[in-house]
């Protein structure tokens, strides 16, 4: 462990020394948020010796909760249980709750003792050091806030073990940015020699850039305490950064992200000035490119981005102020005028935002995503937004080959609201690709729904193939793999009225089919009747040998060699559901293995509980009917092809149309 400076230390496993710094206060507060408490108050609990005067709170996980209407219940939990002017605040987490449990030290009775426990390397080289602590309003991050130097800052390497690999390099963006606000380039040097360790979480080399980061912070935050003057260096890409997490409300971008791409659009502005020539800005680009951390910039509409940049805090008389450095590593404070920002955003045109709207049978889909055009070709970068709504579209298609009035109002309502959120995001119309599948497609009245749906959304439905939308499908799942990926794989999208296959590998596609099974036309033919649900052996048995028929139609299929890879609700189900998620989680769903027992035990339990009337952890209750009926073919899918588990993906159609587009083939 290392005392770095009088109220700083640094080291691994060093937790413990929060009992010499309690003994003096009557009450404790462990503040934090419901990810790190799952993670370490048992921890804490174990490790405090004075467990009578401690209690705990942890709000929701996120910046979004970064406000004051998480931090009133604070105050009603710390008045209810008698905390006095001599209390103590432990603040453990990252940068959001550092910041929070700062910014309630400082204004609960007019001001008590914190301590800093960062959890996240973000947290732990920015937010902890400096005395800055704030929350956010709803047009501006950090507006509300005040300076109050912690305590004392404990900062333990060995939480970084357990960070999520996407938070790490959000720190490393911060971190990073203090290599360029020094003129001594040993530690750039020490990061550029050790890229491996780091990536690896050695302790010992954690503990050094950790331990460098924080001093050249603490050099610009005692000259300058309250930012009057050279502490804004600091801010160093925040300007950027700030709008652009404003842009995507908090939410698709994280802070060392934003960081990143800021500090590269500092750079962009000193080379426009002449401050610095292209081989810098290159060499600071693969600086960052070491860590995998993304720094192109978004083109964004001027007109929007623009006004999010004037309400940084740094700014004033209506100018929009930024950090300005030169090769000899010399800072500035300026004025970036609006033609500049529009001459280096236009430079990065080929970096933006795409939308792709699934119209299914049963729900609708938007997926919004970040994407590089390079040549003719689109490179996927980073989800944006993705929903899903239960609109029941191909309601009864099946048995009258007509779209319902009733179902065209649900989905054009779904439909109005993804435009909205389009038309936020400013993506546009040629980067909106809408596709329909089997319900429409089979449909007499189609044309009806798709001029309907243009005349009151403008939003263009291309009615694709069962042969086009195998395409896609394919497109997106291959994807997720990286070109050395030489298998082949076999993929299939449980749709609600059709399923399609797709054999091919890393070169190409092989063959492909769509079959009318679906989860949809499944459970309407064999399950329904009047509304009411009927899982009785013999309906099963019935439903089995129906697929079995048209699942024959793979016959040549079978003569390959191949991954099984399953897409869709229904796949992405099994696993939501054998993890009882209580909240969606895509990132452990995405090509996750799922077995044959256990796509029977979920069989099981869906029909055990939709006949008791319960609910599924992990189950959407709205989807129960076609999930079972979807588990179905997917049992039969893996009996057919001999398959004991199947890998389950998240790019599917979705992914492909956003790479590919969508046309009939």
């Amino acid at each position: 462990m290392k005392k770095i400076f009088e109220d700083i230390y640094v080291g691994s496993n060093i937790i413990s020394i929060l009992n010499d710094y309690t003994k003096d206060f009557d009450k404790i507060l462990i503040f934090s948020n419901e990810t790190i408490a799952n993670l370490y108050f048992e921890k804490l609990k174990s490790i405090l010796v004075e467990k009578d005067k401690i209690f705990y709170f942890a709000i929701k996980d996120g910046e979004e909760y970064k406000n004051i209407e998480s931090i009133l219940p604070v105050y009603d939990f710390m008045l209810e249980n008698n905390f006095s002017r001599k209390s103590l605040i432990i603040s453990l987490g990252g940068g959001v709750i550092c910041d929070m449990g700062g910014y309630i030290s400082a204004t609960y009775m007019r001001g008590i003792e914190f301590i800093q426990v960062p959890t996240s390397l973000l947290a732990q080289v920015d937010a902890s050091v400096g005395g800055k602590v704030a929350i956010n309003h709803p047009k501006c991050k950090n507006m509300i806030g005040s300076f109050k130097n912690p305590y004392r800052v404990i900062i333990d390497v060995e939480f970084l073990k357990t960070l999520p690999a996407r938070e790490f390099k959000s720190g490393m963006g911060e971190l990073l940015k203090h290599s360029f606000l020094t003129k001594d380039k040993t530690y750039l040097e020490y990061i550029e020699n050790n890229v491996e360790k780091i990536k690896n979480l050695d302790n010992e080399s954690l503990e050094n850039i950790v331990e460098q980061s924080i001093r050249i912070k603490k050099h610009y935050v005692d000259i300058d305490p309250f930012e009057k003057g050279e502490r804004v260096f600091l801010n160093l890409g925040h300007t950027y950064a700030h709008a652009l997490e404003s842009f995507f409300d908090y939410k698709a971008y994280i802070h060392g992200e934003t960081v990143a791409k800021g500090i590269i659009f500092d750079l962009e502005l000193a080379l426009l000035k002449g401050k610095i020539d292209k081989k810098y800005l290159d060499k600071a680009k693969n600086i960052f490119k070491l860590f995998d951390i993304d720094t192109d910039l978004i083109y964004l509409p001027s007109e929007k981005f623009i006004p999010l940049m004037r309400k940084d805090k740094k700014n004033s008389f209506n100018k929009i102020i930024t950090i300005l450095l030169d090769e000899e590593g010399n800072f500035f404070k300026t004025e970036v005028k609006e033609d500049e920002i529009i001459k280096i955003i236009d430079k990065y045109r080929n970096n933006f935002l795409r939308a792709s709207i699934d119209i299914g049978t049963n729900s609708c889909r938007l997926f919004i995503a970040e994407v590089k055009k390079i040549n003719e070709n689109i490179i996927f970068k980073k989800e944006i937004y993705k929903d899903l709504e239960i609109v029941k579209l191909g309601e009864d298609v099946n048995k009258n080959k007509f779209l319902k009035e009733e179902a065209i109002k649900r989905t054009l309502k779904c439909l109005k609201k993804y435009r909205e959120i389009i038309d936020r995001y400013s993506i546009e119309e040629k980067d909106i690709i809408c596709f329909a599948t089997s319900a429409t497609r089979d449909a007499n009245n189609r044309d009806y729904f798709i001029e309907k749906t243009y005349n009151e959304t403008k939003i263009r439905i291309n009615c694709i193939s069962g042969d086009e939308e195998a395409y896609i499908n394919f497109k997106g799942v291959i994807s997720s793999f990286d070109k050395n990926f030489k298998e082949n794989i076999l993929v299939f999208d449980i749709g609600g009225g059709s399923t399609e296959f797709t054999l091919g590998n890393k070169e190409g596609i092989k063959k492909k089919i769509s079959l009318n099974i679906g989860a949809v036309r499944i459970t309407e033919k064999f399950f329904l009747n009047d509304g009411i649900s009927n899982y009785s052996n013999e309906n099963k048995e019935k439903a089995k040998d129906w697929v079995k028929e048209n699942l024959s139609k793979l016959e040549d299929f079978k003569k390959e060699n191949f991954i099984l890879i399953g897409v869709a609700g229904t796949t992405t189900t099994q696993v939501s559901v054998r993890e009882k998620m209580e909240v969606y989680d895509s990132e452990k769903i995405h090509l996750s293995s799922l077995t044959s027992k256990e796509i029977n035990d979920n069989l099981d339990l869906f029909i055990k509980n939709i006949n008791n009337q319960k609910e599924v952890k992990g189950l959407d209750p709205k989807r129960k009917d076609v999930i079972i009926g979807g588990t179905i073919i997917l049992k039969e899918i893996l009996e057919y092809f001999q398959k004991d588990f199947l890998i389950v993906s998240e790019n599917d159609n979705l992914m492909g149309a956003i790479l590919e587009g969508v046309e009939n083939r």
